[in-house]
């Protein structure tokens, strides 16, 4: 007689190992150290590599939720510590890691990852300085991501009121350490860009250990800062030390009190220069009436010399004018005179005495000059004077003749 025997798909021995697997705590809460090889990153955003070591290996996979908050970028050849826990790949019934966690093995794991993560942007041009803009003289609008109960955001509002009270604040409470830290803050730089009214930025914390401020030096909220907007400033409670977000901020201050103090004006120092402004305005203006004026007086002087000017061109031109008729009078005159005299000329002619002696006739005159016009004048034996034309006559009457 036949045994009876129990027949398996593949898929329901896989389901078998994935349950045996998940019922065992050990293996849902993995640390292994390993050294990464064949490092994939597919379209999908997921992580996949294997990890080795001199004489196993086992496939890892990071999905893209968790892909994002690797806070240093991975290459093959890197000693890493990896947490997850382990699954079956369906497809090629392979167990692998999901992992949900990765550290840099070894002393300094966060310094390695600070620089290879600072070397991967820094390739990327994220601490170029044309990418980084200018931050506003006079900001309106101050907006502030960090937690609300910590001492930034004291330290940010006691320095406005001392310095720059005029300023409004808003602020976007955030953590500022832990897991969730980073992706609270990279969200609160995206919701700032989607206010009108921003005009700058400030982003940080007050000091702490390179643990406490790890949020700082995240991928995502580098990228955050990068495509803002907005100008930002990064405000990391720490004097030396630098974080990435210091590296790829529009400015970086040491604390969020120097923040404040570099991205506002001190109201004293505006209070002094708006004095200097308003004594050098009130003297520029002092003088360029007292210039005005003497110009205006000036003009007034030369006015009322080219008037007297005027007045005598003027005059000139009458006295000219009068000069013209005056000739023309006299011209005129003359030329009346002139033919005046000619028709007295004419007229003296024709009784010109001497005209008629031209034409043979004489002037008789006795010896006391009166003329002779009549004969009974004189008698028999006087002398008489007879006026010719040319040359005089003396004569004595022999004889006197009577007309009738």
């Amino acid at each position: 007689m036949m045994s009876t025997r129990n027949i398996y798909s593949i898929r329901e021995i896989t389901e078998i190992f994935r349950t045996i697997l998940a019922s065992e705590p050990t293996l849902q809460d993995l640390w292994v150290e390993g050294e990464i090889s064949n490092l994939a990153r597919p379209s999908s955003g997921h992580i996949y590599f294997t990890l080795k070591d001199e004489e196993s290996q086992i496939r890892c996979a990071i999905f893209r939720s968790l892909a994002s908050r690797i806070p240093f970028p991975l290459k093959s050849g890197d000693a890493v510590l990896v947490h997850g826990r382990l699954s079956i790949y369906d497809q090629r019934s392979e167990y692998q890691i999901i992992a949900d966690r990765i550290e840099p093995a070894g002393v300094g794991m966060l310094q390695l990852a600070f620089e290879r993560l600072k070397e991967q942007l820094a390739a990327e041009g994220f601490f170029d300085s044309a990418h980084k803009k200018p931050l506003p003289k006079f900001p309106r609008k101050i907006g502030v991501i960090t937690s609300a109960t910590g001492a930034a955001i004291r330290d940010i509002l006691r320095m406005l009121q001392k310095r720059y009270p005029a300023v409004e604040v808003l602020l976007f409470p955030t953590l500022v350490q832990g897991e969730d830290a980073a992706e609270e803050i990279a969200h609160a730089i995206t919701c700032m860009n989607c206010l009108p009214d921003i005009d700058i930025l400030i982003v940080g914390r007050g000091g702490g250990s390179i643990e406490d401020l790890w949020a700082f030096n995240e991928e995502i909220v580098a990228r955050a800062i990068f495509a803002s907007q907005i100008p930002v400033v990064s405000a990391v409670g720490h004097e030396t030390d630098f974080t990435i977000a210091d590296f790829v901020a529009d400015h970086r201050a040491p604390t969020p009190s120097g923040a404040v103090e570099h991205i506002v004006p001190d109201q004293q120092e505006l209070r002094r220069q708006i004095a200097e402004l308003e004594s050098r305005l009130s003297r520029n203006i002092t003088g360029q009436i007292d210039a005005a004026r003497t110009k205006l007086q000036n003009w007034k002087n030369r006015i009322s010399l080219m008037r007297q000017i005027d007045a005598l061109h003027r005059l000139q031109q009458t006295v000219d004018r009068f000069e013209i008729r005056l000739r023309q009078a006299i011209t005129q005159r003359i030329n009346a005179k002139a033919q005046a005299c000619q028709v007295a000329s004419s007229r003296l002619g024709a009784l010109n005495p001497l005209a008629t002696l031209g034409r043979g006739y004489s002037v008789c005159k006795d010896l006391e000059g009166k003329t002779v016009i009549n004969a009974a004048q004189v008698k028999v034996g006087d002398k008489v004077e007879i006026q010719l034309l040319q040359g005089q006559l003396v004569c004595n009457v022999l004889e006197t003749v009577s007309n009738e």
